[in-house]
């Protein structure tokens, strides 16, 4: 595995803990007046959900805010936040004054990630990105030069989601208006399909209110191809790499059992490309950081990097006894392999 891969990625693990208040930074949390932050125009999240809002605005009313927003040291006395834009906004919509607050310096070095990479991680382990916000925000890391596996791990993304969200600045508006109401997957495949007939595709999508499930995209993929509901259809991600993404099919309990074909001779090169496939598959495992992480009580275990724990600010560890949720507080790396 590189070592440039982990240390990047344990920096931002360790600024994923800054960034949710644990205390480990420069200074304690502090009051700061609302009227007195600023929000950084560049963070990713551009999308929030009213609701969502509403009820955090409820929760602080009652409660207050429980972990700290983080931001720079104040400028001609203004101060730049770096995350908590749904903590700000909620305060401001609870009627509150202050808010719960530690000021972090910008830090430099190699192994440094910038604000735009804490900001993805911080809102991808709270309430995620939308779509659109999650495109644009990978589209800036990639002009940093983040590669397609640093991608994966900063935005809580599987290896073959990344391609999807690299290709949507490539999608007809038709697909592109429908970015937050859909399931990415979807837009892919249904992009894929575009570029061979356009025209067939958009008259083929459904209302515009309604969400594009992958079950949808494939239905609709399926009609126009003459392939059966619920057939894989095939993605090619950014780079040399295939992955197919599957879901189940629709069950069919009306139609005739399938008669299994007589097995051929396999083609020319079956068995090479099997063998290079699994080697490939191989590497990608073996490349992926594995994260060995420390709780307060003694215990340690793997960090789950492929899953999220159901409660904003905890992460998923694997222990011998199996996966428990854990406070991202309460948590160090240890060491990366």
């Amino acid at each position: 595995m590189s070592e440039n891969r982990a240390a990047f990625a344990a920096a931002a693990f360790a600024h994923l803990r800054a960034a949710a208040g644990d205390g480990s930074g420069p200074g304690p949390a502090l009051r700061l007046r609302l009227c007195d932050i600023d929000e950084d125009p560049d963070q990713p999240r551009t999308v929030f959900d009213g609701g969502d809002l509403e009820a955090l605005a409820e929760t602080i009313r009652v409660h207050g805010v429980v972990q700290p927003v983080v931001v720079r040291p104040p400028v001609a006395g203004r101060y730049r936040l770096v995350t908590g834009a749904r903590r700000l906004r909620a305060s401001r919509l609870a009627g509150v004054a202050d808010i719960l607050a530690v000021i972090r310096a910008a830090e430099t070095g190699a192994a440094s990630p910038s604000d735009l990479v804490v900001q993805i991680i911080e809102n991808q382990h709270r309430a995620g990105l939308a779509n659109s916000d999650l495109t644009a925000a990978i589209e800036r890391l990639v002009a940093q030069g983040a590669t397609n596996g640093q991608i994966a791990a900063v935005c809580a993304l599987k290896d073959y989601q990344v391609p999807a969200f690299r290709q949507a600045r490539h999608f007809p508006a038709a697909l592109t208006q429908r970015m937050d109401n859909a399931d990415m997957r979807a837009l892919y495949e249904l992009y894929r399909q575009w570029t061979k007939t356009p025209e067939a595709v958009v008259a083929a999508l459904p209302d515009l209110n309604a969400f594009l499930t992958v079950s949808e995209a494939r239905r609709i993929v399926g009609a126009l191809t003459n392939k059966p509901t619920g057939s894989p259809v095939s993605t090619a991600p950014v780079g040399s790499l295939e992955r197919t993404m599957v879901e189940p099919a629709e069950s069919t309990p009306c139609a005739p059992p399938l008669v299994p074909a007589e097995p051929g001779p396999p083609p020319a090169g079956h068995a090479k490309a099997v063998e290079n496939k699994r080697l490939i598959a191989a590497f990608a495992e073996e490349t992926k950081p594995v994260f060995i992480v420390a709780a307060d009580d003694g215990r340690t275990g793997r960090l789950v990097l492929d899953r999220r724990a159901k409660h904003a600010g905890q992460a998923l560890v694997a222990y011998a006894s199996g996966l428990e949720p854990v406070e991202a507080t309460r948590l160090q790396i240890v060491r990366v392999e």
